[in-house]
């Protein structure tokens, strides 16, 4: 329980928003991808991940076609999560 409550603190998400941040930036889509998957696992609930999913968007997506996959993908996946957090008893 008590790393939870140091884990889960503004301050340490933050940093851990910014490396992200680099790191979606930096590596290809598909790393960045396993990346945000897994700390959609590791923290409660990581909305960040909606913004990266916006980024992805941003970054990667083609000009025709359905413009918000990565947004879509990213909220679908978040409420999946969440889902089975309720469900699985750690």
């Amino acid at each position: 329980m008590g790393r939870e409550k140091s884990m889960n603190t503004p301050a340490f998400r933050t940093i851990i928003f910014v490396i992200t941040f680099v790191l979606v930036v930096v590596l290809p889509w598909l790393v960045s991808i396993f990346l945000l998957v897994g700390l959609s696992i590791y923290f409660p609930l990581y909305l960040e991940v909606l913004f990266f999913g916006f980024l992805f968007d941003t970054l990667y997506s083609a000009r025709y076609g359905f413009p918000y996959t990565g947004l879509s993908l990213a909220t679908l996946f978040l409420l999946v999560t969440i889902v089975a957090r309720t469900r699985v008893r750690i």
